[in-house]
């Protein structure tokens, strides 16, 4: 057991636990435990009168049919009796109807019926993952008799040959109805209902308010629990993917990695505001990000998509809103549940990264360096080029130059350096490192959860262990998590709510250097056949924190002798052990809520939300570590007089720490309104107004490095940090050298906001709903320009529930419809950028004592919001008795104000500043059908299709690049008006001659010259922005997903497709201008005795034409010929369930148990093809990276 782990026990495992104690305490003493006798008094009193004082004075609730209330004789009664037993007894003495005590929470009054009952009917009622269903209304079809479901979703009810069919009720499902013969009842039967996002009583939770679905106006997308847990989810991020419409996802956007959300396109032109949707929780803007909620205590997800949805929060809604609402505790009762997932990826596929060979890499080399042997006269001259000890510029060159080298100057016979070569095939690096550093991904999580109430309190408790041994050796992580959420009915009129999320993680992480897998020649060796260690003399890589040079063979031999310097042997799977970096965070979030009900509708909430992060990260690599014993021996210095040498690094280990700091708070006060009034209570509004104060801190860092380090005795060296930082020293190998200092600069960052809001809605008749919201920001970053101090951001909206109207309530195959229309005005903000002059105060090293000021920006006074102005058009409906159901939107946003780099005077004093000076549309349409096509008491079948279109259109920007290659290589930072934002340009391929390409300038004509021979005489570079050519979008025009489920019996099988197009990338070519090349597609080029489609290398290029390479790789490379089609589909998942049926889960004393397996990333299809994989795949700068690993699942869910 490692150390870290160790001390977490100490400290964050004892801090969570303490937690945990008090939490469990908190729930444990929510139950009601007074058990005084109480007295009870009935004169001649009505049985309805009874139920609601017997109701009042303890914490059960009744379950009877009206008219069983309607025929009770009056009850005459005077007892004093803390048992319910007995006071039910002397209730039902001379009635004609019994009870039954349910769960000790539940009394279902039955009436005495004779030659009725035939048999008992024994259910449970689920949703569609097997979940419990508590308080589900089961009522006998043309009866008027019902019950509801218990805690944990079973019922029992009396059935007969002639009554015998149930209806079944929940509220956010659709409606069952199932017949039950006399069979049934010899087992435990269940009913699944299927979740119905589309009914129209749904509730939308936006995080101000929750107001029924038929009473918005505004674009949503409401995703519950059971459908985020349908599959088993690694994150809530791949959660959410495939269920929202117009919710992409972008692996690479512009060409870089990452894996965040976009909703409805891009809508800014700065990375500094970035293009992922404001998170909400519980109603509060947070700064966690989708990956670090636990799915498992996620209640339910709401996406705002268009102005009238969003623009309630303001300045940070421009990119839209994911509201997440927590579980909370249940009225009664306590339900405990139990997930474990087991999750396994493999390793990579690395042959589809199509590299050459080791005997091709080798045949190639070997032709790249008798290429340059020739341009010498003699061996010794070429490798005096790479330098030597104290002897010009040291440059690395490969092992089998050193062997070349060798058996030139004689030190190896040529028979010798064959044999070694044909040794040397044998090798395969790449096979050793797949081997012997990745590990299959091995991930655990296990999530423990207490729901609880006695209906004066409810409590949520949760704890999460989630450990993953990740694809590097020695890279690991483990993360605690609790959450619990406590819930006090103080007064009828009075709720609080507190809660505290609180996670420890640690980590440990391998260098990010040992990640390449192309560190080394492929002919090297990581082990050789039993496993032993192999040393290579050297490799091409330094120490990381110092400014030494390379080494290559010529300076090993050099130093081979001299004992004052120590080895550069490398062993990559020995190395990784070294300088781990060993990292832990602790993030704590804490809440609290009191609402209070003032009067009818009327009521006030008062929220408190604070967040904290303390991140730390060590690393220590020991003096005999390969990165010490690099910077060891380039700070090495020589005084030739005196022949001494001067060890400037002490002989000892190097400890670096690292802490980070941030937290943020919000505080918010609300009055909210919800009435209905007029006759048949046809006029309703809702409103509410409050104000909100937020601020974010981010302190500076504490950052220590220390040289000379004992772990053992904690001790260090003191080093002359600013003489070795500058001046440096003269290294015997070669060269000034310094020793990189940390950062001197310190900041600290924080941001303060006050906002008021108010939102109303207005619904006539049901039918008719009229609403507006409006919300001014004020920050610190705010314009001091007058008109821009104070300006709105506002919404308006129209919805008709069309289904309601006299005309259409008798076409029986339309069940809903409603028509809905907003308008709304977001806003982004760049934090970066400021209305005030802003500075560093600085001093020198050499100099402390001076201090003078660095102007870091110039004031922007007319800096304000960027605006995004939404226009949405949406139709909800639901038809065949709701077998299929949907929305479609259509929208239109325009983006303007944007921030972006404008060419000034430079009389102002600088050439360029970021100002708001752009404008950006995206215009799309979103689909999402859901269909149950079948459904009998076995047998369901059901799909959903989700789909987005999106296009933007660059409306205003009046700063352009003056060089081609800026659109090229850079087309989210330049673009043209009237043209997509992010677009892929290309240069105009012209042809090949003898092997060498040649394209075309703006008029048309070739860019190069070439001679009789055909070798280049003269290369033009293309520069001017009308040559190159706008092949489509880097992003995707469209994405979406389809899903099947079919479920039989006990059985659920489901699959999901995700895709996505409409969008281009480059292909992966060879560079021409390097002769350091891995690509299969050397054994294709174009050489001397070989014509090809593909152009010569480097290595074949002409003496007279190797300056015209690097410019003729360049428009190859970015070439219109090299532009494909980014489209693809994936097979996401595919799940196998099961739930164990009820009489056996009953044997073992649980509610539910189900068993899942999956398998993620099973199979895709890419119109580029190739065995490329758009997902990971850099498609402007057409880099290849690895595919995304099949996973596969295990995932057990126990319901006590």
């Amino acid at each position: 057991m490692t150390n870290h782990y160790f001390r977490f026990v100490r400290s964050g495992c004892g801090y969570l636990l303490n937690w945990s104690a008090f939490l469990l305490i908190t729930m444990l003493i929510s139950f009601d435990v007074n058990a005084q006798n109480t007295q009870y008094n009935f004169n001649k009193a009505p049985l309805n009168s009874v139920i609601s004082e017997i109701s009042t004075k303890t914490s059960y609730e009744f379950v009877y049919d009206a008219e069983l209330v309607k025929k009770a004789k009056p009850i005459d009664l005077s007892l004093s009796t803390s048992n319910i037993k007995t006071l039910m007894d002397a209730v039902v003495k001379g009635q004609a109807f019994s009870y039954e005590i349910r769960n000790n929470r539940t009394i279902v009054l039955k009436a005495v019926f004779e030659n009725l009952e035939d048999y008992m009917l024994h259910g449970m009622v689920t949703d569609s993952l097997g979940g419990p269903l508590p308080g589900a209304s089961v009522k006998i079809k043309g009866t008027n008799r019902y019950t509801t479901t218990d805690g944990n979703g079973h019922f029992n009810m009396n059935l007969n040959s002639q009554f015998n069919t149930l209806d079944i009720n929940y509220i956010g499902y659709l409606s069952a109805t199932q017949k039950f013969d006399k069979d049934a009842a010899l087992k435990v039967v269940t009913v699944k209902l299927m979740a119905n996002s589309s009914l129209l009583a749904d509730v939308v939770v936006n995080g101000f308010q929750s107001l029924p679905k038929e009473r918005q106006t505004g674009s949503f997308a409401v995703v519950d629990s059971a459908t985020l847990n349908r599959q088993i989810n690694p994150d809530l991020l791949a959660a959410l993917e495939g269920k929202v419409a117009g919710l992409m996802y972008t692996k690479n956007p512009n060409g870089l990695s990452a894996d965040q959300p976009v909703l409805r396109g891009v809508g800014t032109y700065s990375a500094n505001v970035g293009t992922s949707p404001l998170i909400v929780v519980d109603g509060l803007p947070s700064e966690l990000t989708l990956d670090q909620i636990n799915p498992y205590d996620v209640e339910s997800i709401t996406v705002l998509k268009d102005g009238a949805a969003a623009s309630i929060y303001g300045s940070r809604s421009g990119n839209g809103v994911i509201v997440i609402a927590t579980k909370g505790g249940k009225a009664k009762g306590v339900n405990i549940t139990l997930n474990a997932d087991l999750f396994i990826s493999g390793k990579p596929d690395i042959a589809k990264m199509h590299y050459a060979s080791t005997s091709d890499l080798i045949d190639y080399e070997t032709a790249v360096y008798n290429t340059e042997r020739a341009r010498f006269t003699t061996t010794e001259s070429m490798f005096s080029g790479y330098g030597n000890v104290n002897n010009g510029t040291i440059k690395y060159y490969s092992p089998l130059y050193e062997l070349y080298r060798q058996q030139a100057t004689g030190a190896i016979t040529t028979t010798q350096l064959n044999n070694t070569i044909n040794q040397l095939r044998q090798n395969d690096y790449i096979k050793d490192y797949v081997d012997n550093i990745w590990q299959n991904e091995v991930r655990q999580r296990y999530n423990l959860s207490f729901n609880s109430g006695n209906g004066k309190s409810s409590n949520y408790l949760s704890l999460n262990y989630d450990a993953s041994d990740e694809r590097m050796k020695y890279d690991n992580s483990e993360n605690f998590n609790i959450y619990n959420k406590s819930t006090f009915n103080l007064k009828k009129w009075l709720t609080a709510t507190i809660g505290i999320n609180a996670s420890y993680n640690t980590s440990t992480t391998s260098n990010f250097d040992y990640t390449n897998y192309l560190l080394q020649p492929r002919y090297a060796q990581i082990t050789d056949a039993n496993g032993n260690l192999v040393y290579s003399d050297y490799v091409n890589l330094n120490d990381g924190f110092s400014s030494s040079g390379a080494v290559n063979g010529a300076v090993i031999s050099t130093l081979k002798n001299n004992n004052n310097f120590k080895s550069f042997g490398f062993n990559l799977l020995e190395s990784m052990q070294e300088g781990l970096a060993k990292n832990k965070a602790i993030n704590i979030r804490t809440f609290a809520n009191l609402k209070a009900n003032i009067y009818k509708g009327l009521s006030y909430s008062m929220q408190f939300q604070y967040e904290n992060r303390n991140a730390d990260s060590e690393s220590f690599y020991d003096k005999n570590s390969y990165r010490m014993r690099y910077a060891y021996n380039y700070l090495t210095s020589y005084n030739a007089t005196t022949g001494i040498y001067t060890r400037n690094l002490p002989d000892g280990g190097r400890y670096y720490q690292l802490n980070r700091k941030s937290n943020s708070y919000t505080f918010r006060n609300q009055l909210s309104y919800d009435n209905s009034f007029g006759k048949n209570q046809e006029h309703n509004i809702a409103a509410i107004a409050g104000v909100e104060m937020r601020q974010t801190l981010t302190p500076r860092s504490l950052e220590t490095v220390r040289y000379g380090y004992d772990p053992v005795t904690l001790s260090s060296t003191t080093l002359n940090m600013a003489t070795l930082s500058t001046a440096g020293i003269t290294s015997y190998i070669g060269g000034t050298r310094t020793l990189s200092a940390l950062a001197t600069k310190q900041e600290q960052i924080k941001h303060r906001y006050l906002s008021a809001y108010s939102n109303m809605s207005y619904t006539f008749q049901g039918k008719y709903n009229l609403t507006g919201s409006v919300r001014v920001d004020q920050a610190d970053l705010f314009g001091v320009d007058p008109q821009y101090k104070n300006r709105p951001l506002w919404s308006v909206g129209l919805g008709w529930n069309a289904n309601r109207e006299e005309f259409l309530k008798n076409i029986e195959w339309l069940n809903m419809l409603k028509v809905r229309a907003t308008y709304g005005i977001n806003g982004n903000v760049d934090q970066s950028s400021s209305p005030y002059l802003t500075a560093t105060l600085r001093n020198d090293v050499l100099f402390p004592s001076l201090q003078y000021t660095n102007i870091s920006t110039l004031p922007n006074p007319k800096l304000r919001w960027e605006k995004v102005a939404s226009t949405n058009f949406g139709i909800d409906f639901s038809t065949l008795n709701n077998r299929l159901r949907g929305s479609v939107d259509f929208y239109s946003k325009y983006s303007n104000d944007l921030l972006v780099t404008t060419e000034l005077d430079p009389t102002v004093g600088a050439i360029s500043r970021i100002l708001n000076n752009g404008a950006l549309r995206n215009r799309g349409i979103e689909l999402n059908l859901t269909g149950d096509w079948y459904k009998n008491n076995d047998l369901t079948f059901s799909s959903q299709f989700v789909i987005g279109f999106n296009k933007n259109k660059v409306m205003e920007v009046n700063t352009a690049a003056q060089n081609a290659y800026s659109y090229v290589g850079a087309p989210a930072n330049y673009f043209f008006i009237n043209q997509q934002f992010n677009s892929l340009y290309a240069y105009r391929y012209g042809g090949m001659t003898n092997g060498y390409p040649y394209f075309l300038d703006e008029n048309g004509n070739s860019n190069v010259t070439f001679n009789a021979a055909g070798v280049p005489t003269a290369v033009k570079d293309i520069t001017n922005t009308s040559a190159i050519v706008n092949m489509g979008s880097l992003t995707p025009l469209y994405s979406g997903s389809f899903s099947q489920r079919v479920s039989y019996k006990s059985f659920e099988l489901s699959a999901m497709l995700v895709f996505s197009g409409g969008n281009k990338l480059r292909k992966d070519v060879t560079d021409l201008s390097s002769n350091t090349v891995y690509d299969q597609d050397i054994t294709q080029r174009w050489t001397a005795t070989t014509t090809s489609e593909l152009p010569r290398l480097y290595v074949d290029y002409a003496t007279s034409a190797l300056n015209y390479a690097s410019t003729l790789s360049s428009l190859w490379k970015y070439s219109d010929i090299q532009v494909l089609d980014a489209s693809y589909i994936k097979l996401r998942n595919i799940i196998l369930s099961y739930n164990l049926p009820q009489q056996v889960s009953r044997l073992i004393h649980v509610s539910n148990v189900r068993v899942s397996g999956q398998v993620n990333n099973l199979w895709y299809w890419s119109a580029a093809g190739d065995d490329i994989d758009p997902e990971t795949y850099s498609a402007n700068s057409g880099t290849r990276s690895l595919q995304i690993p099949k996973t596969f699942i295990l995932g057990l869910n126990v319901t006590f």
